[in-house]
């Protein structure tokens, strides 16, 4: 019993031990076996899924202005709507800011590194998103040239997100 007391207090154990406080004692053995090969397959795969590096492409740059920040701002959700969707493979664009020192920074996250090599090739990239950040090079010091691209791997060390 203590046994499987302490296999109940592992996370990927909180639906078993849901059940098992619910079944009476003769159920118990049954209950732990049916799900219990489920439920170890699925911890598996959340700490395989854990350990790949998510691959990301960052733009970084200081803006000339309050206003600049914000036009820059209307230009990152226009291209979200219109031109990203045409990029197989990215799974969220986040943007950082720091008003006191006009830094701004936008991180376009891809599932794989295959994704992010495809994207820098594609003419989504050279046809479209080239020409819209054009358009915005006045924002930024320096222009476009100011701007400082990185393609960079990241790995979850801590996830404080609840899995049920």
């Amino acid at each position: 019993a203590q046994a499987i007391l302490a296999q109940v207090e592992h996370p990927c154990w909180s639906i078993a031990f849901r059940i098992v406080a619910m079944s009476f004692g003769g159920r118990l053995r049954s209950v732990q076996q049916a799900l219990g090969s489920v439920l170890q397959t699925q911890c598996r795969m959340q700490v395989t899924a854990a350990a790949s590096p998510m691959k990301f492409r960052s733009m970084s740059g200081k803006v000339r202005d309050a206003d600049a920040m914000e036009a820059l701002d209307k230009g990152l959700r226009d291209a979200a709507d219109k031109i990203w969707p045409k990029v197989p493979g990215v799974m969220r664009i986040d943007r950082t800011k720091c008003m006191q020192r006009m830094e701004y920074e936008v991180i376009i996250h891809f599932e794989s590194g295959d994704a992010l090599k495809a994207f820098l090739n594609g003419d989504v990239m050279k046809k479209e998103l080239h020409p819209h950040m054009k358009g915005f090079s006045h924002c930024f010091e320096g222009g476009l040239s100011g701007l400082k691209w990185q393609n960079r791997e990241a790995e979850k060390i801590l996830d404080n997100t609840k899995v049920l």
